[in-house]
């Protein structure tokens, strides 16, 4: 009887060892999902930054060559920029005289992600420069 009673708590360890098993095989599949959303989240963040910079850099062009005006712009970039993109990305640059020579330019952008509304807002201040 002695050894009966010992196989019965041997059945009992395995079958506790593999519902463990299973319990953490369960909750290791939520990862790669959860994984997939942030970079998705991050990828819209990081596309958003670098249309920022393009924009403040058309703007910082523009003041540097004196055709910049006082006022909002839409997208100033290349078009193709925002082609073949699953997010519509809206882009605002503005530019504010600040001084003789300087400006005050902003750039905010605004997109959808999961839901929810992001945004992105960057300022930059330029000089106009003498071409002498």
């Amino acid at each position: 009887m002695s050894k009966k009673r010992h196989e019965n708590g041997f059945l009992f360890w395995e079958a506790s060892i593999l519902g463990l098993l299973l319990v953490a095989m369960t909750a290791f599949l939520a990862l790669p999902r959860h994984a997939a959303s942030i970079v998705r989240m991050e990828g819209g963040r990081t596309t958003a930054i670098f249309l920022a910079e393009q924009e403040l850099t058309e703007l910082a062009l523009r003041a540097r060559d004196g055709s910049l005006a006082d006022g909002s712009y839409g997208w100033l970039g290349p078009a193709d920029d925002l082609r073949d993109r699953q997010t519509t990305y809206e882009i605002t640059g503005t530019a504010q005289k600040d001084g003789a020579r300087g400006y005050a330019l902003t750039v905010r952008i605004v997109w959808q992600e999961g839901g929810a509304s992001k945004e992105v807002h960057f300022e930059r201040w330029v000089a106009q420069h003498d071409a002498s």
